[in-house]
């Protein structure tokens, strides 16, 4: 299952051109607030007495009906969804009434999506949409001494993927200290805010900016607070993330964010090789003068 959020990172979304399909006349609504709808009857009666996972075939799509990964290309093996844990927003329960030859659609909201079929939060190409579409039909039932045996052996064969081990590190520093934040479009996590009524920053005007960075285990990035003065909008002044979120401070706003390596220092790393590849980093950042 590691490797499997590397394919959202390298497909281009395709877009289908469709209209958003109506829920009302389409699917069916969970009291858990999933909806669902069945779109073909297998012929598999048997069940094991302990049911561990499903093997499908899935395709999951935007809410405005854009493909964004497909096992039939991507995963011709079939794509393991584990039974194991049952969030009731995440249409599992619904998922462990089926049985092989079953075709279904959900439509299920993002977190609880995320969280239980990949193990993540929220990915960043994902901010501006609120529904995960995810049609499947069911291969194989997996008992959950078998699963259990082969998730084992994924496990120990797979390599880590880098994109989704910096993301579980930042899904464990929120979980542990700011619990409600979320990505914001970027890709930034906004962590603290003190807001003012000043002047706002603009391309071509001089500022002083005071700021910090640190890893997510709490170690500076350098020796303490720095100050900086320069004309806002000069090219490679600072890295993408910290330019993005000056743009939206006021005069004396101080703020505190976790910019991902995509927008800090990359798959590379630092030039001098001081912050590794795919380094999340946290910021303490204060907008001092305009000029």
């Amino acid at each position: 299952m590691i490797r499997l959020l590397l394919f959202f990172f390298a497909l281009v979304i395709v877009f289908l051109g469709s209209c958003r399909q109506k829920q009302s006349k389409e699917y069916s609504r969970s009291e858990k607030g999933y909806y669902y709808q069945l779109l073909a009857i297998g012929d598999g009666h048997e069940k094991p007495d302990t049911l561990g996972a499903l093997l499908c075939d899935i395709m999951l799509r935007t809410s405005s009906d854009s493909v964004f990964f497909n096992s039939f290309t991507n995963l011709p093996d079939g794509f393991y969804i584990s039974l194991l844990s049952k969030n009731p927003r995440s249409g599992k329960s619904y998922l462990s009434t089926l049985v092989e030859g079953d075709s279904v659609s959900l439509m299920i909201d993002k977190d609880p999506f995320f969280r239980e079929y990949f193990d993540t939060i929220v990915p960043f190409f994902y901010t501006q949409d609120s529904l995960v579409k995810m049609d499947l039909k069911v291969r194989k039932l997996v008992s959950k001494n078998s699963y259990e045996v082969l998730e084992s052996h994924m496990h120990s064969v797979l390599p880590e993927d880098k994109e989704l081990s910096e993301l579980k590190q930042i899904d464990d520093y929120l979980k542990d200290h700011y619990p409600d934040v979320t990505v914001d479009g970027y890709g930034l996590y906004h962590l603290e805010h003190t807001k003012t009524s000043g002047e706002s920053v603009s391309s071509g005007k001089k500022i002083r900016i005071s700021f910090s960075g640190f890893y997510l285990s709490g170690k500076p990035i350098d020796n303490g607070s720095q100050q900086l003065e320069f004309t806002f909008g000069t090219p490679d002044q600072l890295i993408k993330g910290l330019n993005i979120v000056i743009g939206n401070l006021k005069k004396g706003e101080t703020t505190k964010i976790i910019v991902p390596s995509r927008l800090a220092f990359g798959e590379l790393g630092s030039s001098n090789g001081s912050i590794p590849p795919y380094t999340p980093l946290v910021y303490n950042v204060k907008l001092i003068d305009i000029k």
